[in-house]
């Protein structure tokens, strides 16, 4: 018996979310019906992050048992590429000792969010990036973004039926840059995330970038410690899991 940890990346688009749901199409659910098929019993995976329905990954980390080793670890990837469906691409695997763990051991994780800003949407993205024409003050979302940054209470910023007792989390950094063909990028890198945090913070630093909110509000808004108080949910489709920090190196 030997533990793998995997990098697996997938297309969210079509499933409900990474976790395993009865009777619902999860990336998790696809993963260990392959390995079942592939070994001829049940492989139970162990995922670094629960992304929700219709939210992208380059770099989700698991892992698993291997039943037996018939298989060489290094193989693993180019076998499945032929067994998994195509909105999913297992990128490595790797032995490692019985004690790693993907969620508790993960030191941080980020997320990208991607706004196409051209005039018109690209087609080609739409399934990746949430399309915004209107002009964004950036550096007025900067100046809320910062705010954010560091050890808090993040209840405002969260689903309200989220099921976590604390609501404390540290944010690391947010980044908010340009890239090529009017792609903005949002970067949230933390220690954990609550449910929807992301995505309701890119929804409050839209208002900002909008004008609809004053950038210096997001001290106040984090200590009502209400949803109500953020701006909307933005759309899934435009959250990817960009990357894992381990110990050991990325993820």
């Amino acid at each position: 018996m030997q533990k793998i940890k995997c990098i697996i990346s997938y297309d969210g688009t079509d499933f409900h979310g990474f976790a395993r749901q009865r009777n619902l199409r999860t990336v998790q659910g696809e993963v260990e019906r392959v390995m079942q098929l592939l070994w001829g019993c049940a492989v139970e995976t162990v995922g670094a992050s629960r992304t929700d329905s219709g939210v992208h990954a380059r770099c989700q980390a698991l892992h698993f048992v291997l039943p037996h080793g018939r298989i060489p670890v290094t193989q693993l990837p180019y076998i499945l590429r032929t067994w998994l469906p195509q909105d999913i691409v297992l990128v490595s695997a790797i032995p490692v000792e019985n004690r790693f763990h993907a969620r508790h051991d993960a030191l941080w994780k980020q997320y990208r969010y991607t706004i196409d800003t051209a005039p018109m949407p690209d087609i080609f993205t739409r399934r990746f990036a949430l399309h915004e024409r209107r002009p964004l003050d950036l550096e007025a979302m900067r100046m809320a973004a910062a705010q954010l940054e560091g050890e808090h209470d993040f209840t405002t910023f969260c689903a309200a039926r989220a099921q976590q007792e604390s609501k404390v989390r540290t944010v690391h950094g947010i980044s908010i840059s340009g890239g090529d063909n009017h792609q903005l990028y949002i970067d949230v890198a933390g220690n954990a995330f609550l449910h929807n945090m992301v995505r309701i913070i890119v929804g409050t630093l839209l208002q900002v970038g909008l004008g609809s909110r004053a950038p210096g509000t997001m001290t106040d808004i984090l200590a009502r410690r209400d949803r109500r108080a953020a701006g909307f949910t933005a759309p899934a489709h435009g959250l990817c899991l960009s990357h894992i920090a381990y110990a050991s190196g990325p993820g």
